[in-house]
């Protein structure tokens, strides 16, 4: 990869426009973004020859000559390529040149247009792993089915971050960013016929031209791999041949000005140097940041998705549709789902995050059966509770202004039998599990039990991912201390001189709580008679079916629709 200073853009910029005709590109100063390249279109399309595609090797003998005479190939690092017409097959690599549309023929239905003997983009190849390339798009791979010698150009998966799920051929990074700026010049020189063509990177409209992922993956390569001797001679000797030139050689950077961050920035022709601000570097962008990541969640949690370094946020929700927001992005999880999101900058891409959600639904409890839990293991996200204070026997009701109310209840055996004729029924709430903390979802609220002040109260929001709406569980025998994330010197406690449920310090002395869990059938498939027990549909919260069992191994499991937790 040819890592240069900012110094030296300057120093290529000034190189590669020593050459340009006076005025060349004249229509385009004072442009920018998608008139930018219109103007450019008009400029690179005047006077462009068509050289013939079988004159292409007589062309390559200025335009792609090593300096120890022979072709210059992107493609594999071990031929040794006369400048002569070969002929022979394609047996091996190394052992005949080819002509490289490194923009598929088929891409526009191979007619033999200009585009098909344009010496920008058809270049000397080894033929054999061109063969092998085929119209692949480009793309990265990490596991590649093919490699040429010593690994210099490869073919497999595209790399899921990339955003593309399919086949790709992936050029050295040394020869990337050529690549790069031969796809800006054939957005640009095509520009009035391209949204007609088809490929995995085209979006089929003349403005951006390229798919989302094609053109942050391409902005990137450029970036990265920045305007080298070689292709300001190509360029040169391309012009000699067919009277066009590529002007993101001429300027380095140039795509900033029709894509990127200065899109919105008129292009001065005159003293012009590359872009400050875009300066590439190494180093892409921070990856976005979840505030869940991943795993069960309550049916319509908010999902905050954030860009550390402020940047819009890219993201899909079905691995296909890439959409744009702004940082932060929430998101209500309704349904299962797979969230994958990333960060652009400069053409640089950072990784792509990627979480999948399992929704736990909201519903009211199966049982009213309610049992003394003792236990950390005991805290089955999904599962109904509720908190108790045992001495005097309540339990955390509705609220009251910023507090919780009490409901009396009938303790007996570590058990609580709620009844339908009692005037006030306790608060149920169902547990949420984020990583080592835990949530208590309201159902007839639709909102989260929360601390959101460093107060005596108790309240509720309506988004999970708000540290006054997680807490730390453990238990010393009965008493279950119930701790706040945000304010960690806070528990829940029972007053019983004002009685109510509360937040309070441990030098208020209040009495402690207990958790009760409800009790679900755990012989739902027991009561079965054997010959039916093939026909019950059985699933795993996440979705999993599973192959009825007598007896069920322990967890929490949907059977008929009901949730059913079997210990």
């Amino acid at each position: 990869m040819k890592h240069l200073l900012l110094f030296l853009f300057s120093f290529l910029a000034l190189q590669g426009t020593a050459q340009v005709p006076s005025g060349y590109y004249k229509q385009a100063d004072g442009k920018s973004g998608y008139n930018l390249k219109t103007a450019l279109c008009t400029i690179i399309t005047t006077g462009h020859t068509q050289v013939g595609y079988d004159n292409l090797w007589t062309v390559y003998k200025t335009t792609d000559v090593r300096a120890d005479g022979y072709l210059w190939d992107m493609y594999s690092d071990m031929t040794n390529f006369s400048t002569e017409k070969p002929s022979g097959s394609y047996t091996a690599e190394g052992d005949v040149a080819n002509r490289e549309h490194s923009f598929p023929k088929s891409w526009w239905g191979g007619s033999k247009a200009i585009q098909y003997s344009d010496a920008m983009h058809v270049v000397p190849v080894d033929g054999y792993v061109n063969n092998r390339r085929s119209n692949y798009p480009y793309g990265e791979t990490s596991s590649p089915t093919y490699t040429s010698h010593g690994g210099f150009s490869k073919l497999g998966p595209c790399d899921r971050a990339i955003g593309y799920s399919g086949t790709v051929f992936e050029p050295n990074d040394e020869y990337k960013g050529d690549f790069a700026r031969i796809y800006f010049y054939m957005a640009t020189r095509y520009q009035n016929e391209i949204a007609s063509w088809s490929s995995p990177m085209l979006a089929g409209n003349s403005d951006s031209v390229y798919t989302k992922w094609a053109l942050t993956m391409l902005m990137r390569w450029a970036a990265q791999d920045p305007v080298s001797q070689k292709e300001i001679d190509r360029n040169n000797a391309v012009y000699k041949a067919q009277g066009n030139r590529n002007p993101f050689v001429d300027f380095p950077g140039l795509e900033q000005y029709v894509w990127g961050s200065k899109r919105d920035t008129p292009l001065r022709i005159a003293g012009y140097t590359f872009p400050d601000d875009d300066t590439p570097g190494d180093e892409p962008p921070a990856a976005p940041v979840f505030s869940i990541e991943g795993g069960s969640v309550m049916q319509y949690t908010t999902v905050s998705i954030t860009s550390p370094d402020e940047l819009p946020l890219h993201y899909t929700t079905d691995g296909t549709t890439w959409q744009e927001a702004d940082t932060p992005l929430r998101l209500s999880i309704d349904e299962d789902v797979t969230i994958s999101a990333f960060c652009e900058q400069h053409g640089l891409q950072s990784d792509t995050v990627v979480y999948a959600f399992t929704v736990v639904p909201i519903e009211q409890p199966n049982s009213n059966v309610f049992t003394l839990i003792t236990d950390v293991s005991d805290l089955v996200a999904g599962s109904y509770y509720l908190i108790v204070n045992e001495s005097k026997q309540m339990a955390l009701g509705q609220a009251s202004k910023d507090v919780r109310s009490n409901v009396a209840v009938d303790i007996s055996e570590n058990t609580i039998i709620l009844t339908d004729d009692a005037t006030q029924q306790p608060t149920v709430l169902q547990l949420v599990r984020s990583g080592d903390f835990f949530s208590f979802f309201i159902p007839t609220e639709q909102a989260y039990l929360a601390l959101v002040s460093d107060a005596n109260s108790l309240k509720t929001t309506d988004d999970v991912t708000e540290d006054g709406a997680q807490w730390t569980i453990s238990f010393s025998g009965s008493t279950a201390t119930i701790t706040n994330r945000r304010y960690d010197t806070r528990y829940i406690c029972y007053n019983s001189s004002s009685p109510r449920f509360a937040a309070y310090k441990s030098s208020s002395r209040q009495q402690p709580v207990a958790l009760y869990r409800e009790q679900q059938t755990p012989t739902a498939l027991h009561a079965l008679h054997p010959n039916q027990q093939n026909a019950v549909e059985i699933y795993r919260l996440d979705g999993r079916r599973v192959t009825p069992t007598c007896p069920l191994p322990a967890g929490i499991y949907i059977i008929g629709g009901r949730k059913v937790l079997v210990k």
